[in-house]
């Protein structure tokens, strides 16, 4: 089921785990297209089900979430 939080929330996690390894890498003096690419391949493998564990996560411990939609 998509519903707002997780459409917002999986791109972020994606996108930080992805930005976060290909600035590793570059310091690290990996200037070629495949530091690109294993950034990318590491922010969906990594970030995806980061953010859907993020977005349950929030779901669950928030206080004032409704309960009659789903966590």
């Amino acid at each position: 089921m998509r519903n707002k939080l997780n459409m917002f929330i999986v791109p972020l996690a994606v996108l930080c785990i992805a930005g976060a390894v290909l600035v590793a890498a570059l310091v690290a003096g990996f200037y070629s297209w495949m530091a690109f690419a294993v950034s990318a391949a590491a922010g969906l493998l990594i970030g995806v089900p980061a953010g859907v564990l993020i977005t349950r996560r929030i779901r669950r411990d928030d206080p004032n979430w409704p309960d009659k939609r789903p966590a």
